[in-house]
């Protein structure tokens, strides 16, 4: 009874070690897969802190997501995000679509840079490199050059509480901060085959640059 019992608690123990070595697995796929694809989308420099996923229910915390400037602009970086929510369906990031259920986002930082004007401005860059890099919206998709053959499904993606810093040449160096608001997607990639990585950042950056031009 006592080697059962032993055996029955080394293959418990056993699980649990794998299912923790699981979860950092799925966590530092994630941070490499931001820093290595994301550049490649925005052309921008990008770095993530850490991830935090349990692979019991899929819920974890991303913190110190930075998105950096396209060359030209001067301000520290476009969007901080000190740490935000999300969750997926763990086991699908084993398939060709990765089911992200929300995403929660909770006072972000957003810098927005322009020249004299808002002709230009160093989000309307980054979407302009999302777009050279996905093709216009109404081309037919083409399987994405960084070798990733997976593609996203995000059921939500919720972002309250930003701040805007608006720095314009006009503004003599200064910044003005603004509130931004909320913004709410929903059913990204929601089909059978969901769609890729670099649509998905495109989807979101000009909800991004539609909720902060108006200002």
């Amino acid at each position: 009874m006592k080697k059962l019992l032993v055996i029955v608690f080394c293959i418990v123990i056993a699980g649990m070690v794998l299912l923790l070595v699981f979860s950092k697995f799925i966590g530092s796929g994630i941070k490499a897969g931001v820093e290595t694809f994301g550049p490649e989308v925005t052309q921008t420099p990008i770095t993530l802190k850490s991830v935090d996923l349990s692979v019991f229910s899929g819920s974890g915390a991303i913190s110190g997501l930075v998105v950096g400037n396209p060359e030209g602009y001067n301000t520290p970086h476009v969007i901080k995000l000190e740490r935000f929510s999300m969750k997926l369906q763990p086991m699908s990031v084993f398939s060709d679509k990765i089911v992200i259920n929300e995403i929660i986002i909770e006072g972000p930082e957003f810098i927005f840079e322009t020249g004299v004007g808002l002709a230009k401005s160093n989000i309307g860059t980054i979407l302009a490199n999302i777009e050279e890099f996905t093709g216009p919206s109404d081309a037919e998709p083409e399987e994405e050059e960084s070798g990733s053959l997976k593609n996203v499904q995000i059921d939500l993606l919720r972002i309250t509480g930003g701040n805007v810093k608006v720095s314009n040449k006009l503004l003599g160096g200064h910044a003005l901060t603004v509130p931004l608001r909320d913004i709410e997607l929903t059913d990204i990639g929601a089909n059978d085959d969901g769609t890729t990585f670099g649509e998905s950042i495109k989807i979101v950056f000009q909800a991004i640059n539609q909720g902060i031009v108006p200002l």
